[in-house]
């Protein structure tokens, strides 16, 4: 008894001729093919498009990231040029601008943190879209970029904390303590506050902790990954 395939095949070469069914043959597998190529296509297409989204997402927090950054820059450059002129001007306070002095005050008594973000870097991992970069260049500058947001993390933070350590040392001293608690003009409470090991060392630190050209290097990373972002197709 013949099975249902051999009756299909002897109905083919019975029926039809060799060509018509080789015709039909290559046309099946050829629409296999297309098919699978056409979904591979697609695939690939939805893929880039999903890289394209995150890494303007990418873009965006360097951006963000990049301006925190050098907010960070300009307030140590402040802080700084503050202490700096305190120090060049303690023997003749009272005679200096009087906005100068207010504005330079104060800052050496400050302390004040930033903060980065890296949501999008993780997304962008965590989606299994990082190795989906066709340009490897981009993904491994992309990782500089938040290596050098790192590094200026650390310089800022540590910068901060020896500044804050310097001032609670001011804190400790109970003279100088209760010298905050008066009403005392800028130039008489520099008078007092520069005759001490405490208030002279903090001015004299300030511009030794960190100096702010650290961080230009970091921003012209993090400018160059920003480009290469804008860049990539």
């Amino acid at each position: 008894m013949k099975t249902m395939w051999q009756k299909k095949i002897k109905f083919l070469f019975t029926n039809r001729r060799w060509g018509d069914f080789a015709c039909n043959f290559t046309a099946v597998i050829l629409g296999i093919m297309l098919t699978f190529m056409g979904n591979a296509w697609i695939k690939e297409r939805n893929t880039q498009r999903d890289v394209q989204n995150t890494l303007q997402l990418v873009k965006s927090e360097l951006q963000t990231n990049r301006n925190t950054i050098l907010y960070g820059k300009q307030r140590i450059e402040a802080e700084i040029h503050a202490s700096q002129f305190l120090l060049k001007n303690k023997d003749h306070l009272s005679s200096v601008s009087k906005d100068s002095l207010n504005y330079y005050s104060n800052l050496p008594f400050q302390t004040s943190f930033i903060t980065f973000t890296t949501n999008a870097l993780e997304l962008m991992k965590n989606s299994l879209l990082f190795p989906q970069i066709k340009d490897k260049k981009l993904g491994l500058s992309i990782i500089q970029a938040y290596a050098s947001i790192k590094v200026a993390d650390i310089l800022y933070t540590n910068y901060q904390n020896l500044k804050k350590e310097k001032n609670e040392q001011l804190d400790k001293n109970p003279k100088i303590a209760q010298l905050f608690t008066q009403k005392l003009s800028y130039d008489l409470l520099w008078n007092y506050l520069l005759t001490t090991n405490e208030g002279y060392n903090l001015l004299v630190q300030i511009p030794n902790i960190v100096t702010p050209e650290a961080f230009d290097s970091l921003l012209d990373e993090i400018d160059a990954t920003i480009q290469s972002i804008e860049e990539y197709k």
